[in-house]
């Protein structure tokens, strides 16, 4: 298979490559856009992107507003447990969360949404959606295989069948 001029450009070893058409280039771009539309549709609601990250984590896990591990909440949302912990103790203080010790196992810490974080949660998350709508809009019908993409490229499998391409032989 013979490459094409375009292929060629986003070889960083080739000569003529160009940082603007590199994948990894344009994703460091993209999430720069898509961070800095996050901070401007959370700071009318005084949160990061990571906190709105972690109370709908907790909203999303915790049934009935039970409590779950601070651990648990890290894998849930995909976040670094030490960086979670110092997130979930600002949260805490802001009582938008509550955090203690877990009955079962005391090395952890259990967590819960407060009425204050969940009220916040709801208030916030149509802007949330309303901008990713509008950040995504340009891709159509392709959001979901976009997802999929970005799914495979962090090792997972895609949630929809990958339709298969044909190659001329």
């Amino acid at each position: 298979m013979s490459e094409t001029p375009q292929d060629r450009a986003l070889h960083p070893t080739d000569a003529n490559w160009q940082a603007e058409q590199s994948p990894g280039f344009l994703l460091w771009h993209l999430e720069n856009l898509w961070q800095r539309e996050q901070r401007k549709t959370l700071e009318p609601f005084d949160l990061t992107a990571v906190q709105f990250l972690l109370l709908a984590g907790l909203a999303a896990t915790s049934a009935a507003n039970a409590a779950i591990s601070q651990i648990a909440l890290a894998r849930q949302c995909r976040t670094d447990p030490m960086m979670t912990s110092q997130v979930v103790r600002s949260l805490t203080r802001r009582n938008l969360m509550e955090r203690a010790k877990d009955k079962i196992d005391k090395r952890a810490f259990a967590v819960r949404l407060t009425d204050q974080g969940r009220a916040l949660l709801q208030a916030a998350a149509p802007a949330v959606r309303a901008v990713e709508d509008r950040f995504f809009a340009s891709l159509g019908p392709d959001v979901a295989a976009f997802a999929d993409a970005l799914r495979l490229l962090g090792g997972e499998r895609p949630r929809r069948r990958v339709q298969a391409v044909t190659r001329d032989t």
